[in-house]
């Protein structure tokens, strides 16, 4: 066992050094005028805030009706579309902090997203084989570039998902390493959390288990008949509370799917746009008739769904053109952006056109710097799992690309800007240093 992994000194520094910046960052979003403002909830006095138009009062919405009704959605009845995890985080702040509830939130983010680097430092060690330079180094680019730091103060599950999601992920590591049954039941209760947060587990357990082989052999307890009942029972376990929604909505509503974000995504976000550029939005309006008409719920997501494909295939080049232009505003944006935003500055289209030519030149650079980084990291990152297969770690590369393109690809089809890539970052950031090590070093990555 790594020796660094039992001194827990430098984990705890971690932690207090990001718990230390989020609080900070809170605070001086708190502090000024305009943020304070951005950062309450869409309604009253606030109503034309920048939350207006995002999801945020879905979350709060169920959260309290929970508190009226006990139950998550509307009324007495169960809601299918946003999952119970986020709310009920919510309600707990509400009904111990009343009308100060969303500062409660805050603050416990802060705390709370700190954690997310231990896991990582631990994450690096023994699922990755990297060392603790290339771990400080991806840290310092994450804090730095702000991805961690700028949705703390934000009523979004993004990085809350994240955060729990990397627990859960960092647990049945250790469960492995240290031989802990008590992890790994932490590792079922986290990832089961994590899918009641965001809806997008359902088929992780499999590369959960791949995760999970592959700690075992690297820490040469792969052969134990203990350690191998484990990942069975664990991958087990995860396949019934990773569908957890599903099960929910199969008993709420007679149908076993997670939500129906996935088919307004296709529907509503993704063959709109397709739509819009072949200029036929009518088949839009005529398939929103023909689905008014549907009383079924389940129906009407199959519905939208079948619409979509048949649109996708009707117009696939204007498909993927969407497909990769949502794929660079996820990547290639730098998440102090939203800051920008929160704090009033105008980044829409418009605002652009009326830069001065100076203006012009200096955001062109600024914009041309962030994309090479970005780009650089992700050519790192595609680099560092070439190599691993070429050098025949096949369950290892193809393990790693998996975990990236199960996390990112889903949210190409409707877009969502660099929140999307939070479950993940963290892991395409340490793969990269380590890659980047290795051509400084001129030596073999470590394993």
């Amino acid at each position: 066992m790594n020796k660094t992994i039992n001194n827990i000194r430098p984990l705890l520094v971690q932690y207090a050094v990001a718990a230390l910046i989020n609080i900070a960052y809170v605070v001086i979003m708190l502090s000024n005028g305009t943020t304070f403002y951005n950062l309450q909830m869409p309604e009253g006095k606030y109503a034309k805030n920048a939350m207006n138009g995002t999801d945020v009062m879905t979350y709060v919405q169920p959260a309290r009706n929970f508190l009226v009704h006990g139950v998550f959605g509307t009324g007495t009845d169960a809601d299918y579309h946003r999952t119970i995890g986020y709310p009920m985080f919510l309600s707990f702040f509400m009904k111990v902090f009343g009308n100060v509830w969303l500062y409660g939130v805050f603050f416990a983010q802060s705390l709370l997203f700190a954690a997310v680097y231990p896991m990582l430092f631990i994450i690096n060690r023994e699922l990755l084989g990297g060392g603790d330079r290339v771990f400080y180094a991806a840290m310092l680019f994450l804090t730095v570039s702000g991805c961690f730091i700028v949705t703390t103060p934000v009523v979004l599950t993004d990085m809350f998902f994240s955060t729990i999601f990397m627990c859960g992920l960092c647990l049945g590591v250790m469960s492995v390493v240290r031989q802990r049954l008590s992890y790994l039941i932490l590792h079922v209760v986290f990832m089961g959390y994590a899918a009641e947060v965001r809806p997008t587990l359902a088929l992780y357990p499999i590369l959960n288990a791949a995760v999970l082989i592959i700690v075992a052999r690297r820490a040469g307890v792969i052969n134990t008949n203990k350690i191998r009942a484990w990942i069975a029972a664990a991958t087990l376990a995860l396949m019934v509370v990773c569908n957890g929604p599903a099960i929910r909505n199969y008993i709420n509503h007679g149908f076993f799917e997670s939500t129906d974000i996935v088919a307004i995504n296709l529907y509503d976000c993704l063959m709109v746009e397709v739509l819009f550029l072949e200029g036929r939005v009518d088949i839009y309006h005529t398939a929103n008739r023909e689905i008014a008409q549907i009383a079924d719920v389940h129906e009407q997501i199959k519905r939208k769904k079948a619409v979509a494909f048949q649109v996708f295939r009707d117009y696939p080049a204007t498909t993927i053109g969407k497909i990769v232009t949502h794929a660079q505003t996820i990547l290639l944006k730098l998440p102090w952006l939203d800051t920008a935003a929160l704090a009033g500055v105008d980044l829409s289209p418009g605002a652009y056109d009326k830069l001065t030519p100076k203006q012009t030149i200096i955001e062109g650079a600024f914009g041309t710097v962030i994309t090479l980084c970005y780009t650089l990291i992700y050519v790192l990152f595609a680099s560092f799992v070439i190599r691993s297969l070429r050098d025949r770690q096949f369950l290892f590369g193809l393990t790693i690309m998996g975990i990236a393109v199960y996390f990112l690809f889903p949210p190409f089809i409707a877009g969502g800007g660099f929140r999307m890539t939070l479950p993940v970052i963290g892991i395409i950031a340490l793969c990269s240093f380590n890659e980047l090590g290795r051509y400084f070093n001129n030596g073999p990555r470590a394993a």
